[in-house]
């Protein structure tokens, strides 16, 4: 079975719509404006039960035993567990890299063009997937907390990025998309069933209203 990608309403940064490639460019949502965003932030949100729907029966295709999601926290490990078997790489095309070297000061040029692998759109798309289960998981678990989006600052890194908001502490937001690309590049490197579980737990005192955050005696 192939996964099916999560195809966005319209295109920018030369992603030809693939929403998982927009989402983990760092720059690329800076391109929309406020308008855009909206209707972008709309799109995604109604798309949130087709995508955890879809990921939840490709996981169960080349895993019969899970057990079906119920949006608790321990539900994340057998996820991640699943999902470290399907994060590839492969290279780049001498087009993408000239691309991607275009993009940034020549300062950088060498250290880019050091970069010749790219992760696949599927693992991309699972990782915008699990990430949309993540986040549901904690608005099911804190219904203090909801989707949203902000267009100011205009130059903060999940500006126009559909995100979690309600959080007492600041930034008041929880990136998704973000902290699962960057569990994503860790287990890469080093395999661990818990990583996205582990964060949630440490992060927890954040989502809750009353409880004193972690970050609230900094």
């Amino acid at each position: 079975m192939e996964y099916s990608l999560m195809i966005a309403p319209f295109d920018f940064a030369n992603h030809n719509k693939i929403a998982a490639r927009q989402f983990f460019d760092n720059y690329a949502f800076f391109e929309l404006t406020p308008k855009r965003a909206k209707e972008y932030f709309l799109w995604y949100k109604n798309e949130i039960p087709n995508r955890i729907a879809m990921l939840w029966e490709y996981m169960k295709e080349e895993r019969p035993e899970s057990q079906p999601f119920d949006y608790s926290p321990e539900s994340l490990i057998p996820l991640w567990d699943w999902y470290e078997t399907k994060i590839k790489q492969v290279p780049q095309t001498r087009k993408e890299i000239e691309y991607n070297v275009s993009r940034f000061p020549k300062w950088m040029e060498e250290n880019v063009r050091k970069i010749t692998m790219k992760y696949t759109d599927e693992t991309l798309s699972l990782a915008l997937d699990i990430s949309i289960y993540l986040g549901e998981t904690i608005i099911k678990n804190y219904p203090n907390l909801y989707w949203g989006h902000f267009a100011r600052p205009k130059n903060e890194f999940s500006a126009k990025r559909p995100v979690i908001l309600g959080l007492k502490s600041k930034p008041k937001r929880f990136d998704s998309s973000r902290v699962v690309f960057v569990c994503m590049i860790k287990s890469s490197e080093k395999s661990d069933k818990n990583r996205l579980y582990d964060l949630y737990r440490f992060r927890e005192d954040e989502f809750d209203p009353i409880k004193p955050s972690y970050w609230d005696s900094w």
